[in-house]
């Protein structure tokens, strides 16, 4: 690995050996980046102050560059779950055949019916469950987090149903709040096997981790 600066936002990026002379997004401003050693990358980055907001660190993102795009969604997966976390609740859900459901309080409703309820602006993360071979059966295999941009994003949710895709900045990581409503709406919604078939995913929801991209899965 080198580490280079993206020269429009300053952050500190890790990249493979291999990618030295190509070009890639930064995972945070989603601005070009020339791969090239760290004397010549820092020399053409512009300063920037640190600062922390959910989770993620501007100044040194830990993201590698090449590794996010390689795991950035391309579509929705019929086989997994998705879900747009707000600061503390569960703001909408996606399931193959009933398409983004919004929580209205007393439940999920279509959110293409319950346009007006959707927030205009806030600190997104769009989380995806994915589903795999389990040594139990197909079931649950991991977490992966994508934040999101604040303003107008989840007008997507009554568009195409794939189009909040589009609206994804970085990887993303989920606060102690979030955890608690994905793990209160896991154990609403599957039976106790859910956790017993992923122990890491309910290991990851009741512990202090408030940095990881993933969990179980890369």
């Amino acid at each position: 690995m080198i580490v280079v600066y993206c020269p429009s936002c300053g952050s500190k990026l890790n990249a493979k050996e291999e990618l030295i002379g190509q070009t890639r997004s930064c995972p945070k401003c989603r601005e070009p980046v020339l791969i090239q050693p760290e004397a010549a990358s820092a020399a053409s980055a512009s300063p920037a102050t640190g600062t922390v907001e959910g989770g993620i660190t501007a100044i040194d993102f830990g993201g590698t560059l090449d590794t996010f795009e390689d795991h950035r969604p391309n579509g929705l997966s019929f086989s997994n779950r998705y879900f747009v976390l707000g600061p503390d609740r569960i703001i909408a859900s996606w399931e193959t055949g009933k398409g983004w459901m919004l929580n209205i309080g007393s439940g999920f409703a279509p959110a293409k019916k319950n346009a007006a309820a959707i927030p205009d602006q806030g600190t997104f993360v769009l989380v995806e469950l994915v589903f795999g071979e389990t040594p139990a059966g197909k079931g649950p295999i991991g977490l992966r987090f994508f934040k999101i941009i604040k303003r107008g994003a989840l007008t997507a949710l009554y568009r195409d149903e794939s189009e909040i895709l589009n609206t994804i900045e970085c990887p993303g990581s989920l606060t102690k709040p979030q955890k608690t409503a994905l793990m209160l709406h896991f154990q609403r919604t599957f039976m106790q096997t859910f956790f017993d078939m992923t122990p890491a995913i309910f290991e990851f929801l009741t512990d202090d981790d408030v940095t990881a991209h993933s969990v179980g899965v890369g």
